[in-house]
């Protein structure tokens, strides 16, 4: 059995009750931005920076 590792990144999308329409508005990132994010495609520290400060959080 194949099991794919979870993604903080659509956890915390989830968490927050936004589809990647709506993070997209909130974030100013593309819809492609944060697929390929979630994807582990693109890995811009700032770019995640933008969707933790728009889910509200703070970025340790």
């Amino acid at each position: 059995m194949n099991v794919a590792p979870r993604n903080p990144i659509t956890d915390l999308r989830a968490s927050t009750g936004y589809t990647i329409e709506e993070l997209s508005v909130v974030s100013g990132l593309t819809v492609v931005e944060i697929m390929k994010i979630e994807s582990g495609e693109l890995v811009d520290p700032a770019k995640v920076a933008r969707l933790f400060a728009a889910a509200g959080l703070k970025q340790a």
